[in-house]
Order: C-alpha cells, then structure tokens, then sequence
C-alpha cells in the first residue's frame, strides 16, 4: 500500500522544488506597436508606444522603452514577438528588412536574432511578417533588444495607432532563468 505525503502544489515545493511557477501562468506580458510609418534605414527609435484599445493591456510590470532601446523588468526566458505589416507602397521596386538585434553587454556588442524581410518588385503591396526569438536574460542592465529597418527603393514599415493594422511588439516572460 502507496502512502501519500500530503504534499500539494500549493504548499510551493514539491521534493524540494519551488513550483510556485506552474500556477502563476505569465508574470510579464507586454505588446508596443510604432505609431507612425518608417521609410528610411536605421534603428526604430521613435514613435513607440504601449497598444491600447478595446480589453488591450499589459501584465506585470511591463517593458521600458528608450530611443527604441527595450529593457527587460526581470531575468527569465523571454519570448519577443514580431509582427511587421511591411509595405512597398508606390510605384517601384522595394524591399524592407527588419531585424530583432540583441545584446548581453549593453550594446557594447550586438546579434541579429529575428528577420522580418518582404521584397517587391511591383506596387501597392502589403505584408504581415512574424518572427520570433527566445532569449535568456540573465541581467537586465545589460541584456537589451532593438529593432533596426533596412530599406530598399520604397520599402516601408507600417505604423499605426489602430492595434489592428500596427506593427507589433510582443514581449512575454516563459519563465524564471
């Protein structure tokens, strides 16, 4: 006869393990979207913003944008999602590039970690591109995302403060480290 120890999940340990986490579900959830388009090469400093609308939010403490630098609230796993309405909007060739870059040092040192990429060779078109990374911060002082457009011809990325049509930026925490 099995004898139970009467340990239950609720009580956070179980053989000695924290596992608080497997009830907790998400501790960070967070998505930011650029309210204007961007047609010129560089890194997306500007014109960020938190999504807003109709049941949108954020949950936990949420990501810290500056000049288009994203800083992480805590160490964990973090998965970053991308979504880009890519366009070549006039008359022409274009081509659009946008990549997720990453750091561990500040931006001492950097490394494409996603590409969103769309090339067109007539005009009026739009696409929606995804890409997805999971990274491991370890120090949220120096471990830091960026997101930079490479652009060709007409290339653009579509802003908007519609959460619809926007570009997205989704951050979301795993797990702890």
């Amino acid at each position: 006869k099995k004898k139970k120890d009467g340990v239950l999940i609720k009580d956070g340990l179980v053989d000695g393990k924290d596992v608080s986490a497997l009830s907790a579900g998400l501790t960070e959830a967070d998505q930011w979207c650029i309210t204007a388009d961007v047609s010129s090469s560089g890194v997306l400093t500007a014109n960020w913003s938190r999504v807003s609308g109709t049941l949108l939010t954020y949950k936990g403490t949420g990501m810290t944008e500056s000049s288009g630098i994203f800083s992480f609230p805590s160490t964990g796993y973090w998965l970053i999602l991308v979504q880009a309405y890519l366009s070549s909007p006039t008359n022409g060739v274009g081509s659009s590039q946008l990549s997720t870059v990453a750091t561990n040092d500040n931006f001492s040192s950097e490394d494409e970690i996603g590409v969103n990429r769309i090339y067109q060779s007539s005009y009026n078109n739009y696409t929606t591109t995804f890409s997805q990374s999971i990274i491991d911060v370890t120090n949220i002082s120096n471990d830091k995302v960026k997101f930079h457009l490479s652009v060709s011809g007409d290339g653009t990325i579509e802003g908007s403060t519609n959460p619809v049509n926007a570009s997205r930026f989704g951050f979301y925490k795993l797990g702890e480290t």
